[in-house]
């Protein structure tokens, strides 16, 4: 029996908005600092691209830490590891607040990323182990919403502090709001593990991660995810410059053209718990493949012949918008299958949807050309990715039972 049976609706609406405000830590972390780069550039006296390379340190931290927390879930329960990674997140955060020089900076931003993704495997984990696989998707629509808040306000929030209390203050803010996150999780959250795994070793997390790997279904909805996943973080590393430099909006403009996509992640959350009642995760997920695709084949012919402003940025709100009816049904269909294991799961999906988007950021940085297509070209390829490897696998699969 689940857990979820024993929550009442008061209960369960509480801890959509604890675990969602928990897993908005992260997209708070990247986007709220963004408006005092040039301050930290100035006041830290180093170059514009190791303050960028803050960005990426941060989502190699956030892949590789995930590996970590999810088998210590697994094993020492859910709540033992969220917290202590709430913990480094807090002095690395204050670290970050008292650097000195850019070396210094990054360090600690790599020990925050590390400290931060503790949040967001194990929430996820912790949904798995009160609800099954249509509610998981619920569920996890519900933390979209709370979540999605985030982007929206962040650079806003962020803009205010650093313009009347300087760029530090950002971090003061951020371990200020995570020690409050530690108390209600100290005094508030239950331990939902049930099935703790006493004998847990690296070559037994080894094991899990192959059989991952290795599990076609798993993979199938992980590649359409992270692709989607990759093409947004895309757009976080490359939309100032083609929306500022090249369509020459004000930082505001952008500001609100940022905010509206935001929008669109939770008008998307939204519909897809509507959808539940009357679909199933695997067809939603589908749905959400194809409109992603289509709109980064539009965006790509807009691109590469008809470079308007409101025809590129409609068909980006499309794609940036359809990961909500993609991640919340892939996530509970691949952790469906995974009680046992639901920390090293959500631990690996995780691992993946950061590395790929630390990559996705690296080809727009790098394929730089002064034009809008190194952007769009790699929402586009993610796109592709997603519909090719999604079909190639589920259907292929699909076909084979069948014969």
């Amino acid at each position: 029996m689940k857990y979820s049976l024993l929550l009442n609706g008061d209960k369960k609406n509480w801890l959509v908005v604890l675990l969602g405000c928990l897993t908005a830590f992260d997209p708070l972390t990247i986007d709220m600092y963004l408006p005092a780069f040039s301050n930290i550039q100035n006041d830290l006296k180093t170059s514009m691209p190791l303050v960028e390379l803050s960005v990426s340190l941060f989502f190699i931290g956030m892949a590789v830490g995930q590996l970590v927390y999810g088998p210590l879930s697994d094993k020492f329960g859910r709540k033992k590891p969220l917290i202590a990674g709430m913990i480094l997140y807090f002095f690395a955060t204050l670290g970050c607040a008292f650097a000195n020089n850019i070396y210094l900076f990054l360090f600690f931003r790599v020990a925050q990323a590390f400290g931060g993704c503790a949040s967001m495997v194990i929430s996820r984990a912790i949904v798995r182990d009160l609800f099954e696989k249509k509610q998981v998707a619920i569920f996890l629509s519900n933390m979209a919403i709370v979540m999605g808040i985030a982007p929206i306000i962040a650079p806003s929030i962020g803009a205010f502090i650093n313009q009347y209390f300087g760029w530090r203050a950002i971090f003061y803010f951020l371990s200020s709001a995570n020690l409050i996150s530690i108390l209600l999780i100290l005094f508030f959250l239950p331990e939902t593990n049930k099935s703790i795994q006493r004998k847990l070793n690296i070559s037994t997390v080894l094991k899990n991660y192959l059989y991952f790997l290795k599990d076609r279904n798993f993979i199938a909805y992980l590649i359409p995810d992270v692709s989607i996943r990759a093409g947004m973080f895309a757009y976080i590393a490359g939309s100032p410059f083609v929306f500022i430099q090249l369509f020459h909006l004000t930082p505001k403009e952008y500001g609100i053209f940022f905010g509206i996509n935001g929008l669109g992640l939770l008008l998307a959350a939204q519909i897809n718990k509507k959808l539940l009642n009357f679909m199933t995760p695997e067809s939603i997920c589908r749905l959400g493949i194809k409109i992603a695709f289509f709109a980064s084949f539009i965006l790509f012919l807009l691109t590469s012949f008809v470079p308007i402003l409101i025809g590129i940025y409609a068909t980006l709100f499309i794609f940036i918008a359809s990961l909500n009816f993609i991640s919340p049904n892939s996530i509970s269909i691949v952790l469906n299958n995974q009680e046992r294991k639901a920390g090293s799961a959500s631990a690996f999906y995780g691992c993946f949807q950061w590395s790929i988007a630390f990559i996705s950021s690296f080809f727009v940085s790098f394929f730089h050309n002064n034009t809008p297509l190194p952007l769009m070209n790699t929402i586009f390829i993610c796109g592709l990715i997603s519909l090719i490897g999604f079909h190639f696998l589920v259907l292929d699969n699909e076909l084979q039972q069948k014969n």
